[in-house]
């Protein structure tokens, strides 16, 4: 018997609960459910729609392979497990997918927890599965060159222990960075540690990265975060009806991110530089996946780097965790510059800042042709269907992939989105305004939803309506509607789980894992509420991005924690004096706006401050007393000092946990 038939045999008997449960009792639930009759029969038929027999992929994916990783788990300083490779267990690469899982997905999940040292060719090693993005070792002439560090110190010490059990133990010389996310430098101090001096070890980044490494996350990085936890499942357990994987790697990890400032920018658009006596020839590909980005050929080793432009999965052009949304046609620009720069090189292997290398040179420019092609397919296609007319919503609803595109493995959505990107797009150009005067100045959820409801005649016509669209299958529709009930009454707990089951199966048929994800998640805290685990809630901003923030970039911030309802009619200025920088900024409150300038001092101050910068962001933030920073000599103040504690309890304390699927 083949295991593709017994997948097919055996799910039924999952599913007798469910199937010989009432709607009502089944809105009980406070658990995952299994799979439905439907979302079975429809990830059952993704086997048939794409070519499982190609097994491509999970060769690369093996070749190479040096050693397994140590299993045990990480933990940080405090005794806290940041990473634990077992909650993956489950993965096994010989299993066919279960009922709740996508199994385009679990294809994915499967080659991503392909892990350990790999041998990509002589002289260039890679440790995959210890975090989000993988770790590539170079040995240059005297030492290893480490190109990109992962998300945090603990993975990243992890993963050069392991290289260095199976290699020679050379002190790091250099440290290449491809593009300014912090799961790609977040990890820099755990690595620069083995160099000879790890505060002279060089640090080689595109242009820009300085600014945009620190400033991304910054102005909304409380959501931000909060929505990161949803988009890469921190907040639910590993298994088949639950996390499963981050789609460009097997997860995130929550342990110490660090920042070092870089030493070399690459400045020219294609500039060639050695490297501990290797040569590297760049190529800048700013404001594509990331604002400040770049790709690279070490000829040395024929290998070719491309960040994470390209990769084993369609990416975003816009990030479901928040952030600006990217530029399609740069992305698609930069991948043709690509294949022009360098495919009349011999390359051997290309490297991707996530998942398995891919080997020869044809294999690696039908990548970067049909990547490059899928996203200008995207871009060309939504502006045409808008230029008819036709909305965001609708163009995502109506947009198809070539099967060229379409079938082709690396550009399936498991990280992007087809109808995600398609309204990335639409948005980018033309604003999230439909058009339609309708939706000009809509009511907010809460309002909308009792109105909603009182139209359709109350909540429990909505939810028998509902739960008779839920037994058909109308999983979309079904979370539509209830959303407006649970807005207007989150006491309606029948409500909550039903919507908690339409997320779910919504979340089971997904192939995009931030999708399933966020389903999922939803799911979760519709059931239980909002799990408030800070331990998994991943969070870039501590002291080592702190003390590297750009005054300016700490300014905005600053500024956008005053509640300007709190501080209507307040009327302050303040001078102050950034000791370590040399520099005077002046702040001034008044029209409920706080305004900065540098370099400028207000003639008539209610207090100036002398304080290093540090220190001014720990008082600034709420995060040091200010009487006792005084009293350590940490800070002069002269002039009224409790005018700049007023203006301190004006500033908004933002919640690390926000409600997000109920008001």
């Amino acid at each position: 018997m083949s295991k593709k038939f017994m997948f097919t045999k055996t799910v039924p008997v999952a599913l007798t609960l469910l199937l010989s449960t009432t709607m009502t009792d089944a809105a009980t639930y406070t658990t995952p459910l299994p799979a439905t009759k439907i979302t079975t029969q429809k990830n059952s038929s993704v086997y048939k729609e794409l070519n499982f027999a190609d097994k491509q992929d999970f060769v690369d994916a093996h070749k190479g392979f040096i050693a397994p990783l140590n299993n045990k788990p990480i933990k940080n300083a405090n005794g806290t497990v940041i990473w634990d490779s077992n909650r993956y267990s489950f993965i096994k690469e010989d299993k066919f997918a279960a009922a709740t899982v996508n199994p385009s997905l679990w294809r994915q999940a499967q080659l991503q927890n392909t892990s350990g040292l790999f041998k990509v060719v002589d002289g260039v090693y890679q440790v995959r599965g210890l975090d989000l993005s993988v770790m590539t070792i170079v040995e240059g002439k005297t030492g290893l060159i480490v190109l990109d560090t992962m998300s945090t110190v603990e993975t990243a010490k992890e993963a050069m222990e392991l290289y260095f059990a199976h290699r020679p133990k050379k002190p790091v010389s250099a440290i290449v960075i491809s593009h300014s996310h912090a799961d790609h430098f977040g990890g820099i101090k755990g690595v620069a540690g083995y160099a000879t001096d790890p505060k002279k070890v060089p640090i080689v980044v595109p242009n820009g990265f300085n600014e945009e490494a620190l400033s991304e996350n910054v102005l909304l990085g409380n959501i931000m975060s909060r929505r990161a936890g949803y988009m890469f499942g921190n907040l639910l357990p590993a298994n088949e009806k639950g996390f499963v994987t981050a789609g460009i790697g097997p997860g995130l990890s929550t342990g110490t991110f660090s920042y070092m400032q870089p030493t070399i920018e690459i400045k020219d658009d294609v500039q060639t530089m050695q490297i501990d006596g290797l040569t590297f020839e760049f190529l800048l590909t700013v404001h594509t996946e990331a604002p400040a980005e770049m790709h690279y050929y070490i000829k040395d080793y024929k290998a070719l780097v491309v960040a994470e432009n390209t990769g084993h999965t369609l990416h975003n052009i816009y990030t479901l965790r928040g952030a600006k949304t990217r530029d399609a046609l740069k992305w698609t620009e930069a991948l043709d510059q690509t294949i022009d720069l360098y495919c009349k090189e011999d390359i051997d292997v290309m490297v991707t800042a996530h998942s398995w290398p891919l080997w020869g040179k044809d294999r690696v420019i039908e990548q970067l042709t049909k990547q490059r092609d899928i996203y200008k397919y995207i871009h060309d296609q939504t502006i045409r269907m808008a230029n008819l007319g036709y909305t965001a919503d609708e163009i995502a609803d109506k947009i198809k992939l070539p099967k060229s595109l379409d079938k082709y493995w690396a550009n399936r959505g498991y990280y992007g989105n087809l109808k995600q990107n398609v309204k990335a797009v639409y948005n980018f150009y033309l604003g999230n305004f439909s058009g339609n005067p309708s939706d000009l100045d809509p009511l907010p959820e809460i309002e909308a939803g009792a109105k909603y409801v009182k139209y359709m005649g109350g909540e429990k016509n909505v939810l028998k309506l509902a739960k008779a669209d839920y037994s058909k299958g109308e999983y979309r529709w079904v979370a539509e509607v209830l959303k407006h009930v649970v807005m207007s009454n989150p006491k309606n707990t029948e409500a909550k789980n039903l919507l908690a089951n339409a997320y779910e199966q919504l979340g089971y048929q997904a192939e995009s894992s931030v999708w399933r994800n966020f389903y999922l998640t939803g799911a979760q805290e519709l059931r239980k509420g909002v799990v408030k685990d800070d331990s998994k809630r991943p969070n870039p901003m501590n002291l080592d991005m702190l003390m590297n923030m750009p005054v300016e970039d700490f300014m905005n911030f600053f500024s956008i924690k005053l509640n300007g309802t709190k501080a209507e009619g307040k009327q302050y200025a303040f001078n102050v004096s950034l000791t370590d920088l040399k520099t005077n900024y002046s702040i001034n409150v008044g029209n409920s706006v706080l305004n900065y300038k540098k370099d400028q001092q207000a003639t008539n101050p209610d207090a100036t401050l002398t304080v290093d910068k540090v220190t001014f962001y720990l008082i600034a933030l709420g995060l040091a007393d200010m009487d006792q920073m005084e009293a350590a000599g940490k800070i002069s103040i002269s002039g009224n000092k409790q005018k700049f504690k007023e203006l301190l309890s004006l500033m908004d304390k933002f919640d690390p946990w926000p409600n997000i699927v109920t008001p």
